[in-house]
């Protein structure tokens, strides 16, 4: 066979073998565009594939809800991923933390933990001022951050693994963190509005039902007991019925108001919630274990009775000062939408009442586990996809 007919042969075969790869389906780890609803071309991500330079050194500082050790596991994991390096049958949920300790990465990352909702303008000063400035930071007010230049847009930089799909992600929360000039935060986690009470003051007929409407919300309250089992006067059933406003209306508020069963203090002018004298309340579900270490006979806990739920979410930001913002965004996206890292961080930490920003079953399967809020937590998981998402700090 010739020279020039081998060539030939080899070029056609070339060819055929990228037609064939072209025309398979897409693979479901695939990310190629996100689409946003309602959005015009100029709205769309582009997602990179892969992060550059996996194996140049980086340096990272960053400002989490999370250990210093969940850190640098999620950052190994990182580099495992990108590398070859993570087992094809584990998951973020079973990994073995001493497989992933003993991976060695050319990258560093230092960790400032910091509260469950993030950093604030002023702590974000302070640290610039002691020369710890973070790479990527949860933000407590994402539109302050904003408005001082702290942060920058992720929209030129933003890359992400190849296990996630468009399909996977929560757009509205994705959505809310969307302005005109781009997007300034990726959702690291959201948060719920509910109602919570106190199981001393249940009712005869005990534990309400989890869902509810309006007029069996508001029948429930009247019925909740008047005295706590030791005799002391019990002074409100509802604390601050003004606070149902913004997710209910006037007219449940006012009727709960007007009837005496709420109040903003106790018989000494104290916060029914801190002297345990408050039946139920509006909470925020990342209170969940502040409240449930407070009151020693346990919370219930019962949905608003409206048609969509409301959510907070809290987004991670990339800062303005950031020297490789390339590296920084694609950790960033990793850590919110990869779903071996959503696993292994609520393996590792803590994070009852704050939901993920993806849907991906067995990160659900995680939260539903847990064995105070599990149950709710199955029940939201059907109404995050068009729940109502307002930013932190706003």
């Amino acid at each position: 066979m010739s020279k020039r007919l081998l060539v030939v042969l080899i070029a056609l075969s070339m060819t055929l073998s990228c037609l064939f790869m072209t025309g398979c389906s897409t693979d479901e780890d695939d990310f190629p565009i996100l689409y946003f609803p309602g959005g015009a071309a100029e709205s769309q991500i582009s997602i990179i594939q892969g992060t550059p330079s996996m194996n140049d050194f980086h340096e990272l500082t960053v400002a989490l809800p999370l250990s210093e050790d969940t850190v640098d596991l999620l950052m190994k994991l990182y580099y495992a991923k990108n590398n070859d390096l993570f087992p094809v049958e584990m998951t973020g949920a079973d990994i073995s933390i001493e497989y992933l300790s003993a991976i060695s990465t050319p990258w560093v990352v230092n960790t400032i933990t910091t509260t469950s909702i993030g950093e604030t303008a002023e702590s974000i000063n302070t640290l610039e001022q002691q020369g710890l400035l973070p790479d990527i930071f949860l933000a407590a007010d994402m539109n302050e951050m904003i408005d001082q230049e702290t942060i920058i847009p992720f929209d030129q930089y933003l890359s992400d693994n190849s296990s996630i799909l468009a399909s996977t992600v929560y757009l509205n929360s994705l959505e809310a963190l969307r302005t005109e000039q781009g997007h300034y935060g990726l959702p690291f986690y959201s948060t719920v509005y509910l109602l919570t009470g106190s199981r001393e003051f249940l009712p005869e007929d005990g534990v309400p039902a989890y869902i509810m409407t309006e007029d069996e919300l508001h029948e429930f309250i009247r019925d909740i007991r008047s005295s706590s089992s030791d005799g002391t006067t019990y002074v409100t059933r509802f604390y601050d019925a003004d606070s149902l406003i913004p997710y209910m209306g006037d007219d449940l508020s006012e009727s709960l108001h007007n009837e005496g069963l709420t109040s903003l203090t106790d018989a000494y002018g104290a916060d029914p919630r801190v002297s345990r004298s408050c039946g139920m309340w509006l909470m925020n579900s990342g209170e969940i274990d502040t409240w449930s270490y407070y009151y020693p006979d346990g919370l219930y806990f019962t949905m608003l009775p409206t048609e969509r739920v409301n959510a907070v979410v809290y987004p991670v930001c990339l800062s303005s000062a950031c020297e490789d913002p390339e590296f920084a965004s694609g950790f960033a996206s990793f850590i919110c939408f990869d779903r071996d890292a959503q696993m292994l961080l609520r393996r590792l930490e803590p994070l009852r009442g704050f939901f993920p920003p993806v849907t991906t079953r067995g990160v659900w399967d995680q939260i539903s586990s847990d064995e105070l809020f599990g149950a709710q937590s199955m029940l939201y998981e059907q109404y995050m996809n068009d729940a109502v998402y307002t930013i932190a700090g706003d």
